[in-house]
């Protein structure tokens, strides 16, 4: 999501939707972008839509509150992400569970859920845990979560995250919720099914990111699994920069 002043903005599915809105005292003018909303923050309160600011106010994007988000993260089980890596993405998924406003149940119309896959070869997709608001489901599932060591094809991950996720038989996706894939990955995979992975995304509406770590990566495969929004593609140096501050926050902000 991108604010700016009066506007703001948000790529979905490849397209940029804008929205306008201004704060009133009783704070009732709501931003509509394709018949739902999103919150905001302006001054310590949380109120719908997108208001306008003075230059002594700030605009804060709230964590994923009012509003239904289901986050699917793929986490890349890699030889080449090495082991070290795996514990260091496995723990900036948990804060990233912290930091939201998780929905009250799987019923719940609002805020955000959370799920994890780890992906390998075409047969080694391993799913830590399906979307769910539990947080300590959410920590159980990670300290048991065990890295893969193999060589990974996204789009391999891509068709089973939604065959067995977002269409799950117990837990699927909740019908009117933002779909989001958080892509953890060392920028390197094999192509696999990538085509069909893009055309699933597109299908089922997903906004995706991509956090890519390091300087060697292939900016075809992730232009691709972010649907051609490179604004979604975060490149950082190393899996340490996912635990600070600047990252983290402006993380949160977009996902949310």
């Amino acid at each position: 999501m991108h604010l700016s002043g009066a506007h703001a903005s948000r790529s979905v599915s490849g397209h940029t939707v804008l929205a306008h809105g201004k704060a009133t005292p009783s704070g009732k003018d709501t931003a509509v972008i394709v018949g739902a909303t999103w919150p905001c923050q302006l001054q310590g309160e949380t109120r719908p839509g997108v208001f306008e600011s003075s230059p002594t106010k700030e605009l804060y994007v709230a964590q994923c509150t009012q509003r239904p988000v289901d986050i699917v993260f793929l986490l890349d089980g890699s030889e080449r992400l090495g082991e070290q890596n795996f514990h260091k993405a496995r723990h900036f998924v948990e804060e990233v569970a912290r930091r939201l406003t998780l929905a009250r149940g799987d019923d719940d119309l609002l805020n955000a859920r959370v799920a994890l896959l780890q992906f390998g070869g075409p047969q080694e997709q391993q799913l830590a845990f399906p979307l769910t608001a539990n947080l300590t489901v959410i920590q159980d599932a990670l300290e048991d979560a065990r890295y893969l060591n193999s060589f990974s094809h996204v789009g391999t991950g891509v068709v089973h995250a939604i065959n067995n996720v977002v269409r799950g038989a117990r837990v699927g996706a909740r019908r009117h919720a933002e779909l989001s894939f958080v892509f953890l990955t060392d920028g390197v995979t094999g192509n696999e099914s990538l085509e069909e992975a893009v055309h699933s995304m597109r299908k089922q509406n997903v906004v995706p990111t991509v956090v890519a770590v390091g300087g060697d990566v292939d900016m075809d495969v992730l232009t691709k699994i972010s649907l051609g929004d490179r604004a979604a593609i975060f490149r950082e140096k190393d899996f340490d920069s996912l635990a600070q501050p600047g990252f983290f926050d402006r993380f949160i902000r977009w996902i949310c």
